[in-house]
């Protein structure tokens, strides 16, 4: 049986992480920007660039954004979605989601990562080895959460917002859209009554 075919937008270290992952269920090629066409990247083509998404929509109809910057990650499944394609996640084997949390599309779950019951992430989401979401709290659309972050119990991280490394954002604290959370600190921030 033959595996559908996936685009992976960006080539680069997290492209490469999420390859990885994609390749056990998809046949994948890259779009990259920066890379030749026909050059292999971890035995997957290159087969064009952003400009080519039109094209290769005719031969292509899933598609994931593997890039870490939080507004061009959007913008890219913006113009992808104005095209007609689809947006599965990738989710590492050692993940648990909760039966009982949402989880949007296009978002990328490394190794090791919980999203706890009630919790809620938006699509386009990327969220790094050891990430913990936990119950629920809400991750908007395109946030970025580097690896072993903990977003804990009602807490709230808007869309566009990037949390670093060993960061926790604090129970009911809200992280405004497009926030930077730098690595290792406990987010207060707003509460929510």
């Amino acid at each position: 049986m033959s595996k559908e075919k996936l685009l992976l937008v960006g080539a680069g270290g997290f492209g490469r992480m999420v390859a990885e992952l994609a390749m056990r269920q998809y046949d994948c090629a890259f779009v990259d920007d920066g890379q030749s066409v026909g050059t292999e990247i971890c035995g997957i083509p290159v087969v064009g660039g952003l400009a080519d998404l039109p094209e290769l929509r005719k031969e292509y109809d899933l598609l994931v954004v593997g890039i870490g910057n939080n507004q061009f990650r959007a913008q890219v499944y913006e113009k992808a979605k104005a095209l007609g394609f689809a947006f599965p996640n990738i989710i590492a084997p050692s993940t648990y989601i909760s039966p009982y949390a949402n989880l949007g599309c296009g978002c990328v779950v490394l190794q090791n990562a919980c999203i706890q019951n009630g919790s809620s992430v938006g699509s386009g989401v990327l969220l790094n080895a050891g990430t913990e979401i936990h119950c629920d709290a809400a991750v908007g659309d395109y946030a970025l959460i580097y690896t072993n972050s903990v977003v804990r119990t009602g807490a709230i991280v808007g869309s566009l917002a990037r949390i670093g490394s060993n960061a926790t954002v604090c129970n009911h604290a809200a992280v405004p859209d497009g926030a930077d959370v730098p690595d290792c600190t406990a987010f207060h921030g707003e509460v929510n009554e």
